[in-house]
């Protein structure tokens, strides 16, 4: 049997028997204090009708086209398809396009608009040759002018600098993908500092990755069929998060993520917020290996918070936040399909930075686990530790399992009520109110209920080097 890495896996398990060792020490979670200043911020206000912008309108994406795009099975969700932009490929056509205008305190503006009809949402992949500090990358769209997402020059220069020194070269080390904002077109609106001159500006928008699954539907309203291509609705026999009163504390710990691969390709998953032993509130940020490996995918990172019900079974998102500035790689392994990840953006107020248990856990120890299937309202499952086991990839899309083996990477959980499925992977075990492993993918649906998850151990993930940032005073 072969299990699929991108939410469920499949593969090919021989059963046996292991000897557990006791539970271990770990942290507690603790939840991040209100930030005094967090809600005096301005937004960003338009610039009015001195802004010139160039329309670039791409051809629609047809049915077949966008079915090639999509993969059945794959090592993530997939969500959104590359296209290429002719009419911005170059410095020289970008700079052509750039139609500048001076604000009335001498600083220039000119902007691009790109629209890809019938997208959901649309990231436009901006490879920067040159780009001033000062300067500002304002991301909109057209139908909503007011919604404006703000970067300043030397805010992207720094992802781009982590992309280089992590040994990333060409388009995937000095491309920034700007906010996805939930619409078909993406505005980049860049304002230039008083003296600044526009040759100083040299860059090109050569790809957009177009989302073709949308990620505002409610997801939760009592779907009675399986989801349809491009839509983000759950499997009916997923349970509401918001239902569930054991650890509520922890619902605030897990984030929808949603990054974008230098092919242009994007796609969901699930991480959490860890605690380490300093209790200092550093966003440490777990989630899979097969999800995100290398630096460029995490400076693409948006992550959504509090993305949940109004109520139990309401299918009603509730206010939720959002955070766009990418994270930096510090560890990611394939032996546990683990990456623990630093945001570069601080998290809104309220998030609980989750507990962890660095030891293994005994066959039979019950779990849960919080997750977003299909980038939807957050949703838990619950079962037990089944077996240990020792996997490894036989393909792009599934893996292979030896089970028995208590010194391999993986826990084989047996899931009693819900499921996981596109959108899970990265999500976390849970014993109590501690992290204990990271989903890899499974044979369990709520098509297939006898089926396995894997989930990596967070034991192993935490001796192979996790430690030196979850706890820094044990580091060698």
């Amino acid at each position: 049997m072969k299990y699929s890495k991108y939410a469920m896996c499949g593969l090919f398990c021989l059963t046996g028997l292991a000897v557990a060792q006791p539970m271990g020490s770990g942290v507690d979670s603790i939840v991040a204090p209100e930030a005094a200043d967090e809600s005096a911020q301005a937004a960003p206000v338009p610039l009015g009708a001195a802004v010139r912008t160039r329309f670039v309108v791409l051809p629609a994406l047809d049915e077949e086209e966008m079915l090639a795009g999509m993969q059945a099975a794959g090592p993530a969700l997939q969500i959104g398809a590359a296209r290429p932009v002719a009419a911005t490929s170059s410095v020289a056509q970008t700079s052509s396009a750039l139609d500048w205008a001076a604000l009335p305190g001498g600083e220039l503006v000119a902007a691009i608009n790109i629209q890809s009809p019938g997208a959901y949402g649309l990231r436009a992949g901006v490879l920067v040759e040159s780009l001033p500090d000062g300067a500002l990358l304002r991301v909109y769209s057209q139908e909503h002018p007011d919604a404006i997402i703000e970067h300043d020059g030397a805010e992207i220069n720094a992802l781009l600098a982590l992309n280089k020194q992590a040994g990333e070269t060409g388009a995937a080390a000095n491309t920034w993908w700007t906010p996805e904002v939930g619409a078909g077109d993406a505005t980049v609106e860049v304002v230039l500092p008083v003296g600044t001159a526009p040759e100083a500006l040299r860059m090109s928008v050569p790809l957009v990755s177009h989302i073709y699954q949308n990620l505002s539907l409610p997801t939760d309203a009592e779907w009675a069929d399986m989801p349809q291509p491009g839509t983000a609705q759950a499997e009916s026999c997923q349970l509401d998060a918001t239902c569930s009163t054991e650890h509520p504390v922890l619902r605030n710990a897990v984030a929808r993520m949603l990054y974008t691969r230098p092919d242009g390709l994007s796609y969901l998953c699930t991480g959490t917020l860890l605690n380490n032993t300093r209790n200092n509130f550093v966003p440490f940020f777990l989630t899979a290996n097969h999800c995100i490996s290398e630096q460029s995918a995490a400076s693409s990172l948006q992550t959504r918070w509090f993305y949940r019900s109004t109520s139990c079974d309401s299918g009603v998102a509730r206010p939720h936040a959002t955070r766009h500035g990418g994270a930096t790689l510090l560890l990611a392994t394939d032996k546990t399909d683990s990456t623990l990840l630093r945001l570069n953006e601080r998290p809104p107020a309220g998030v609980t930075f989750a507990g962890w248990d660095e030891n293994l856990l005994p066959i039979d120890a019950p779990i849960h686990s919080l997750h977003h299937p299909r980038g939807g309202l957050l949703k838990y499952h619950v079962g037990m530790v089944d077996n240990y086991a020792a996997c490894e990839s036989d393909s792009e899309t599934t893996f292979q399992c030896q089970v028995g083996d208590a010194n391999g990477g993986y826990y084989r959980v047996r899931m009693t009520e819900g499921a996981a499925e596109g959108g899970s992977s990265g999500s976390a075990l849970f014993l109590g109110d501690r992290v204990v492993g990271t989903l890899w993918g499974g044979s369990h649906s709520c098509t297939a209920l006898i089926g396995f998850n894997f989930y990596g151990r967070l034991d192993l993930f935490f001796a192979e080097g996790a430690s030196r940032w979850l706890a820094p005073e044990n580091a060698l």
